[in-house]
């Protein structure tokens, strides 16, 4: 179990990683370089440090819906169609054809409330791109173990929702809300990732076992690069949809348990 002390330890760390890896598996994955000044990144840090590490442009800006399928697939093992159906509803919200990363900003486009690590947006001058450290120390501190797991991100998302106050996400923010959690849970997963289940009503249970290590989170989220140093490897099968849409389920119940409890 991490204290309140180790956590902030752990997050500053993190970002003190040096920019070259030790480990011998780096080789495998595209150096990571930090954005410049003039780089575009934007609210969801996958597609920024997919940028940091090169399987989108670095420079953040002109990015096609090609780009993020091509680097969700190299960078994540993710399936290029999750990759095509997260940029087309952005890019379809936004009506461009290409976007720089920091476009993603828009309300509601990837920019949504309740995130489990930016603030919310609610005037001009508000920072909803970089990672909120006070958020991910409390992500951390969500889980009384040393990783994240579908209870621990349940407990997060009632938390975060909290905060945010009503209305009550709905719709897509719903939908995003969830996906992030998911996608936190399957991308620093450490081990294999279940099959997803044929309907998503079936997920609960299905993923009990799925654990993100907390040093590998906070070093992901703090320095938008992958933690190669920690052990972190891309999942070992191509996930997709179903996965994304069957964690999203599991953690969905797991909040709607803990709101049922208060």
């Amino acid at each position: 179990m991490y204290t309140p002390t180790i956590l902030l330890s752990l997050i500053a760390a993190a970002a003190a990683f040096p920019q070259g890896y030790a480990d011998a598996s780096y080789s495998a994955i595209n150096p990571w370089v930090e954005a410049g000044p003039s780089d575009s990144r934007g609210p969801c840090p996958m597609l920024n440090t997919l940028a940091n590490h090169g399987y989108l442009p670095h420079s953040g800006r002109d990015v096609t819906v090609q780009n993020i399928a091509d680097a969700v697939s190299a960078g994540l093992n993710f399936a290029p169609s999750f990759g095509s159906a997260l940029g087309a509803q952005a890019f379809a919200l936004l009506g461009l054809e290409t976007i720089d990363l920091e476009d993603l900003n828009a309300h509601n486009v990837t920019e949504h409330r309740a995130s489990l690590t930016r603030d919310d947006y609610r005037a001009p001058g508000d920072d909803s791109i970089h990672v909120d450290l006070g958020r991910l120390r409390a992500l951390l501190a969500d889980s009384s173990t040393d990783y994240l797991d579908v209870a621990s991100l349940g407990r997060s998302r009632v938390r975060v929702e909290a905060l945010s106050g009503p209305p009550a996400l709905a719709g897509t923010p719903l939908t995003q809300s969830l996906g992030e959690a998911a996608l936190l849970l399957l991308a620093m997963a450490d081990g294999p990732v279940p099959a997803a289940p044929n309907s998503s009503a079936n997920a609960s249970g299905v993923y009990d076992d799925l654990q993100a290590p907390k040093d590998r989170v906070a070093a992901w989220f703090a320095e938008e690069k992958l933690p190669i140093v920690l052990g972190w490897q891309a999942p070992s099968r191509e996930l997709g949809l179903a996965d994304i849409q069957g964690v999203s389920a599991a953690v969905a119940v797991a909040q709607q348990a803990l709101l049922s409890s208060l």
